[in-house]
């Protein structure tokens, strides 16, 4: 027996745009359905109904905990995780070859993956130190090459080394795989909204909140955070590049490290860029994107 018999025997009412979302209900979904219409006594079964009965709850994946009270153990922790966490990331990058550890690397063409312990310029040069748990090793790049380093990143070098120093060719980030663009199944819109000026979306997410119009809930977040929506992976970000950061893997606020982890589908940022960034929608402040298609407009 269909869907929408097993309803109007139940005795429900069912609007036309919702006959098709009901026969296509798994059985977990319908059953649901059948026992929340019954529980709130509905008469019409409207696609709104629907959607709302159905529609799961944002999902909290990460959000940033800064730390009150900061010791040296804490510093060598962060430090000793954000490097493993990354270095485990370089490793699987397949344009590296040779990677060796700082302690083997002696002559001819190597990889190193190290955390930059120094940035010193010479010349027309950047002499950087880079370091692992074996040792440390001076690598001399050219400026261009170094331009987006800073201390304690966690990079990976290839080069050449000679008279102990490793003289860079190529300088790889830990930076985010190119995947394919990730969509729902849903028609579903979220602003990100500086003020509470949207209308027309079904989540609204500001500087501190997250409003969920379908349920009609409201949720606390403090950034830097990770939520779920809709099966979509969604990182909220603000004072940082988004292509700096979606390349580096971590940023550090107050001492305290956030580790870019999963992956996002959409990255919604305070600065005014809006991109698509290796299958990742970069949006920012007052903008509406569709989850079904990915489309960014402005709110008006």
């Amino acid at each position: 027996m269909s869907h929408l018999k097993q309803l109007i025997d139940l005795g429900f009412l069912v609007e036309e745009d919702s006959k098709n979302v009901i026969e296509k209900l798994d059985e977990n979904d319908f059953q649901k359905l059948i026992d929340n219409l019954k529980k709130e006594k509905v008469f019409l079964v409207t696609k709104n109904l629907i959607n709302k009965i159905l529609s799961k709850e944002i999902e909290i994946l990460k959000q940033f905990k800064p730390i009150k009270s900061f010791t040296v153990q804490d510093f060598v922790k962060t430090l000793n995780e954000r490097y493993s966490f990354l270095q485990n990331i370089l490793l699987n990058k397949i344009e590296l070859k040779n990677v060796v550890s700082i302690n083997k690397a002696s002559s001819g063409g190597v990889s190193i993956i190290g955390l930059v312990k120094d940035i010193i310029e010479k010349n027309n040069n950047i002499l950087v130190v880079l370091e692992d748990t074996t040792g440390d090793i001076e690598t001399l790049m050219d400026k261009k090459l170094a331009e987006k380093l800073f201390l304690d990143d966690v990079i990976a070098v290839s080069g050449n080394i000679n008279n102990k120093i490793l003289f860079a060719e190529k300088l790889v980030f830990p930076s985010i795989p190119l995947r394919p663009v990730n969509y729902s199944s849903e028609n579903v819109k979220i602003a990100f909204l500086s003020s509470k000026k949207g209308n027309k979306e079904d989540y609204a997410i500001y500087k501190n909140k997250i409003e969920d119009k379908i349920k009609n809930k409201i949720y606390n977040i403090t950034k830097p955070c990770f939520i779920k929506i809709k099966n979509i992976i969604i990182l909220i970000i603000f004072g940082f590049d988004p292509i700096d950061l979606l390349n580096k893997r971590y940023v550090n606020i107050d001492n305290t490290d956030f580790l870019i982890d999963p992956i996002p589908d959409i990255l919604f940022t305070d600065k005014k860029i809006d991109t698509n960034y290796k299958g990742i929608s970069i949006v920012s402040l007052d903008k509406v994107i569709n989850l079904k298609t990915r489309e960014v407009k402005p709110i008006v």
